[in-house]
């Protein structure tokens, strides 16, 4: 090794390495300067866009030795104000440009509405940032596949934020799948509540703390509304994509795991719904989507309304496993006991934040993999688009493309708002 390597600045190396993904490089720790009793310039640098609602569990990454948070960003001023109090000593900003322009930040985590989850993670892996963004993945299947291709081109580690696969009864849970536990499970039901309702109201002034026009971005100018934004935007089918893009994608990253099906998706996809009548929102307030898979072949079901919260039902040849917090044999007999040695063992993690920054000291792809995260999200776009064309639809998972169906196909990407380009 040259005499000065071991003084070589950490974000420096980071950028300048070229480490490729595919070829995954260990990285000795006391090189990246990572070890626990690192000092904090020696640490991830990160910056935080997006940082109210789940942004706000995202700032608790700065209490991980291995990361310090440099500067936080909202359109909401006072949203950045209160991350701001909280971490202490950041720079706050209300445009997410001003972070990806700093050479001294290596990542950021992106706790924004969804249509902004692809141009963000795009700009900042051509900015040479590793990226940590929420679930969903993206707002449509071409943006995906965008990010996907991005985050290769640039050796970018990117996380999808979906904790379940860093949570050990989840591990577990797909472990007993995919060991034959239940026997060969042949269908996934997937329950959920409704999704919400607001009653139509006119247009508010913008408050004096928010940027709207920024908020927008690349979707289509719309006058305020306070339930618009924050929390409330994934009922609007512009911004989100109902509960089907939200929670099914915590769920459809469980489902995956378990069957095998991080590399492709469904083959048919069939959907139902109800709209309700002078709702501000316009995802549909129930919906029922059918889809079927070739490699591995199982049916899932994702039925909304349900009674109760989140569930899945892993329907086997033997036995049915229920939950989703907690598990349960709820027909039939299985055994439940930890993983034998002798079986099929999944990758462990145990902190899905750490994940991420143990991948950017080792150059190497997280649990939840840019590329996974864009496989399952995908699974809930395509629920969307049969529900909005009112029929069956045939999909080539491999060529991410509807089979024989033009209509279909346009459906796979939306339009940006100048001055705003994918």
């Amino acid at each position: 090794m040259p005499a000065k390597m071991p003084q070589l600045n950490r974000r420096r190396f980071l950028r300048n390495t070229g480490l490729g993904l595919a070829a995954p490089i260990i990285v000795p720790s006391s090189v990246l300067g990572l070890a626990a009793d690192s000092p904090a310039s020696e640490r991830v640098v990160a910056g935080l866009i997006g940082v109210g609602g789940r942004g706000t569990g995202l700032l608790g990454i700065h209490n991980d030795p291995r990361c310090t948070i440099a500067a936080v960003c909202d359109v909401d001023q006072q949203r950045t104000a209160a991350a701001q109090k909280r971490i202490g000593g950041c720079d706050g900003y209300q445009d997410f440009r001003r972070i990806l322009d700093r050479k001294d930040i290596d990542a950021v985590l992106i706790g924004t509405p969804d249509h902004w989850h692809a141009p963000i993670t795009i700009m900042a892996c051509q900015a040479g940032m590793d990226v940590y963004c929420e679930k969903p993945l993206c707002r449509t299947i071409r943006e995906g596949r965008k990010m996907v291709d991005v985050a290769r081109r640039y050796d970018r580690v990117v996380q999808m934020g979906t904790q379940y696969r860093s949570i050990a009864r989840s591990l577990q849970t797909c472990e007993w799948v995919r060991n034959g536990r239940l026997g060969k499970v042949h269908t996934v039901r997937l329950t959920h509540r409704p999704n919400r309702t607001h009653p139509m109201e006119p247009a508010q002034p913008v408050p004096p703390h928010l940027d709207w026009d920024l908020w927008l971005g690349p979707t289509p100018w719309a006058d305020y509304h306070p339930a618009r934004c924050h929390f409330s935007f994934r009922w609007f089918m512009d911004y989100g994509g109902g509960s089907l893009a939200d929670n099914g994608v915590h769920m459809f990253g469980v489902v995956s795991y378990a069957m095998g099906a991080d590399h492709t998706g469904p083959v048919t996809i069939e959907a139902t719904g109800r709209q309700e009548p002078n709702n501000l929102f316009d995802a549909p307030v129930e919906m029922s989507v059918r889809y079927k898979f070739a490699d591995p072949a199982f049916e899932m079901i994702w039925e909304q309304p349900s009674d109760g919260e989140l569930g899945i039902d892993f329907v086997g040849s033997e036995a049915t496993l229920s939950g989703f917090w907690n598990w349960e044999v709820t027909k039939g007999e299985a055994d439940l006991s930890p993983t034998r040695p002798d079986e099929r063992q999944l990758r462990v993690s145990d902190n899905h934040s750490g994940n991420w920054l143990e991948c950017i000291a080792a150059r190497r792809r997280p649990v939840m993999d840019v590329e996974i995260g864009h496989r399952v999200t995908s699974w809930s776009h395509l629920g969307n688009i049969a529900y909005a064309l009112g029929r069956k639809v045939q999909w080539d998972p491999a060529k991410e493309r509807f089979v024989g169906d033009e209509e279909a196909n346009r459906l796979l990407d939306a339009p940006y708002r100048e001055p705003w380009r994918l």
